[in-house]
């Protein structure tokens, strides 16, 4: 890993988006938070260019949520399955999610290990059933958040080595 940040910082620090973006896509928010301030990118640039592209990817979510939800045979599936709805409904798992609520979401949304981001919130989101703009507001809330808790995580590796 040290030597490919080392490449990238020999070979590509002047080519953001280059080599942001796909860190981004593959490894998620830490990794390209991370390999940015090793290579120097301040903190202040950072920042917002994460939290809109996972602001980007809302809209995504709610596209495909919105289509795969009208499709016909997840409708059909619905319709056999309704009795399993209904045990899902009184589990554990659900009840706890909806105990959680809004800060659920804030805190699924920041952590920064596989699993947790904003495809997570957002599912959270529609499992709670929140609005669209809340959704916008937490989502948004957590990726600031988690943002800050990677780059602060950053700085103390940096200030380390």
């Amino acid at each position: 890993m040290v030597d490919f940040l080392i490449f990238l910082k020999n070979n590509l620090a002047e080519h953001f988006a280059l080599y942001f973006i796909p860190l981004y896509i593959l490894g998620g928010r830490p990794t390209a938070i991370l390999s940015a301030q090793l290579i120097g990118y301040a903190n202040f640039f950072l920042l917002p260019v994460v939290v809109m592209l996972d602001i980007l990817q809302v809209p995504v979510f709610f596209y495909l949520f919105g289509t795969i939800s009208k499709n016909g045979w997840v409708l059909g599936f619905r319709e056999r399955n309704a009795q399993k709805q209904k045990k899902i409904i009184n589990s554990k798992l659900f009840s706890k999610l909806q105990i959680l609520g809004m800060p659920g979401v804030v805190i699924v949304t920041l952590l920064p290990v596989k699993g947790c981001g904003m495809l997570s919130g957002f599912l959270l989101t529609r499992i709670i059933g929140l609005p669209k703009p809340v959704t916008y507001l937490l989502l948004g809330f957590g990726s600031i958040a988690g943002c800050m808790m990677v780059t602060g995580l950053g700085e103390i590796i940096i200030l380390m080595f």
